[in-house]
């Protein structure tokens, strides 16, 4: 195969890479007078998305629901957990309280997927993920941590 046909047979495959990663579908937006929802997803393909609207700053405008899909948040004395997903669904969302410095506040398990983190004395990857394990491969919580990567992205709007 020649120089160009091999240009082309891989431009061709990066476009129908990027052609199968793109969202198709409908998504809405909040138009609001109040802040906290003004500009937010309001809903995807027709799955929509409620926001919490509260007097406590840790709850306020965060991601409420996604569909029948309940979102709980910590309100914690500990300042790490404050504010931080609690729930998703039924499935329960822990964080690592540690004396090891930028451990605390790092996700421990989303349900049954376990989280670790390095600990080697190496300032370039202390506190990286070193594993994540599905103890007994449960789907809903392979869902569950899905959402909790939407709902993350959604709060930061």
């Amino acid at each position: 195969m020649g120089l160009r046909s091999s240009v082309v047979v891989i431009l061709l495959v990066i476009t129908m890479q990027a052609n199968a990663q793109r969202f198709r579908g409908k998504i809405d937006y909040y138009s609001s007078a109040l802040s906290e929802f003004d500009g937010k997803i309001k809903s995807i393909d027709d799955v929509q998305i409620e926001y919490y609207l509260s007097a406590l700053s840790e709850f306020n405008g965060k991601v409420k629901a996604i569909g029948n899909i309940s979102v709980e948040y910590y309100l914690s004395a500990i300042p790490e957990f404050n504010g931080k997903i609690k729930s998703i669904g039924n499935k329960n969302v822990e964080y690592y309280l540690s004396a090891l410095p930028g451990i605390t506040g790092k996700i421990k398990s989303i349900g049954s997927i376990k989280f670790e983190y390095n600990f080697t004395n190496s300032p370039k990857s202390d506190g990286k993920v070193k594993s994540i394990q599905n103890e007994g491969d449960d789907l809903d919580s392979e869902d569950a941590l899905d959402n909790y990567y939407l709902i993350e992205r959604l709060n930061r709007q």
